[in-house]
């Protein structure tokens, strides 16, 4: 199943895939890379027991990155180690399972000109607490994942220190108190730019970040199995709206 974000908006030239094997997203990663395209959201789930990935590419050339998936936690942690230390910082993070095991893909930039926190394999509850501690030093939540393992939800999650409009984050939803939250910020002017599904037991669950800004029309779906997602793939599309955020989650054995 899907969520996804579009907006009907100017930009880069882009590309969307879904679905690929871990062998399949590495080849068009590398294709698309050689023609000067970066990934900038990738969703990392388990179809069938197998890694399976959703991801965005965009045509743009600075600042320098380094991406990759199917990490496993301590792996992620050396590349992370790695990468920090030559001054690149995270700029997207997807937690997923695959069997009993947490894999990580991730988006890392080189610029060190904003404070910034991230943390990876945390429960809730640690969370919670992560979140009240960097938002109470003027931190905002920049990008959540959330991921069941062995029946216990974890969450990665990314803040930086920066001016922002006001925001609204919320994790650990189900599919209506997600539909619930959707409906009550959007009344007050604020538009999603987050979504991220998963699955907890027999139900979806939804960690979601909502920013305050006028800007184009945009259009937001959840729960949507793969047919119903490239039908409205394809058709925003054709309306010129461009996909900005999405969210693969596999719900049925």
């Amino acid at each position: 199943m899907f969520a996804a974000i579009w907006d009907k908006s100017d930009g880069p030239a882009w590309q969307a895939r879904h679905g690929l094997t871990s062998a399949q997203y590495q080849q068009t990663f590398d294709e698309l890379t050689t023609q000067g395209y970066r990934p900038v959201d990738v969703s990392g789930y388990s179809v069938g027991g197998r890694a399976t990935y959703a991801a965005i590419f965009e045509r743009r050339s600075a600042p320098e990155f380094a991406a990759f998936h199917g990490l496993s936690n301590a792996r992620y942690q050396a590349e992370f180690d790695r990468l920090t230390r030559a001054g690149f910082k995270p700029v997207h993070i997807a937690g997923y399972a695959v069997g009993r095991q947490d894999r990580y893909a991730a988006i890392f930039e080189k610029s060190g000109s904003q404070g910034w926190a991230a943390r990876h394999n945390i429960d809730a509850a640690t969370f919670q607490r992560e979140f009240d501690r960097w938002t109470g030093q003027g931190y905002r939540l920049v990008a959540v994942s959330g991921y069941n393992v062995n029946g216990q939800d974890r969450y990665a999650a990314i803040w930086e220190k920066r001016a922002s409009p006001p925001w609204q984050a919320r994790h650990g939803l189900t599919s209506g108190q997600y539909q619930q939250q959707f409906n009550e910020l959007a009344s007050q002017g604020y538009r999603v730019v987050q979504v991220n599904g998963w699955r907890a037991g027999n139900e979806p669950h939804f960690a979601a970040i909502w920013e305050k800004v006028d800007g184009p029309a945009w259009q937001a779906r959840h729960q949507m199995l793969g047919d119903g997602y490239q039908e409205e793939f394809d058709r925003l599309l054709k309306e010129g709206y461009r996909l900005r955020d999405v969210s693969g989650y596999h719900m049925y054995d």
